[in-house]
């Protein structure tokens, strides 16, 4: 099982973020760096992967959209578990 902790207090764009995630789940090459493209990896996940959020309340209104992302592809993918909390 893989862990990750993603503190949006850490990154300060968007585009962080997705280099960030990209490189600990492995995402390939031709990962498109938005969030359809963000959907899409999550939801190939083939291994139990456990993702923390925290402090995503740091985030503007773009980024509370990839925290909605990790929400949406916790339900589609059994494989990812999704936690949020404040700290």
């Amino acid at each position: 099982m893989k862990n990750l902790t993603l503190d949006f207090k850490k990154f300060m764009t968007p585009r962080e973020a997705h280099e960030y995630i990209a490189k600990n789940l492995d995402f390939p090459d031709h990962y498109g760096k938005n969030l359809d493209a963000l959907y899409d990896c999550l939801t190939d996940i083939s291994e139990k992967v456990t993702i923390e959020i925290k402090d995503y309340d740091a985030l503007d209104f773009r980024e509370n959209a990839m925290v909605n992302v990790f929400l949406d592809a916790a339900e589609d993918n059994p494989d990812l578990i999704v936690n949020i909390t404040d700290k």
